[in-house]
């Protein structure tokens, strides 16, 4: 069951990633352009599902590092 939720998640995230680069890049949602022609046309490849990899790996750093309940959870 988690597993699913963690799914629809990423779908979730992924979806708005290009809602917000067609935006900035002013297409419109009536025009068929694919998601790969919307990055290649703003030079970006996705990086929000990785920054949100990375900032939860520094998270769990930083509360491996103090001494406290939720690091008795974790």
């Amino acid at each position: 069951m988690h597993r699913n939720i963690y799914i629809y998640i990423y779908i979730y995230i992924y979806i708005k990633e290009q809602k917000i680069i067609g935006m900035k890049e002013k297409i419109s949602w009536t025009d068929h352009v694919r998601n790969e022609e919307v990055l290649l046309r703003v030079n970006e490849q996705r990086n929000i599902l990785q920054e949100i990899r990375n900032r939860k790996a520094n998270w769990i750093g930083h509360i491996l590092r103090r001494n406290c309940l939720l690091k008795q959870v974790i």
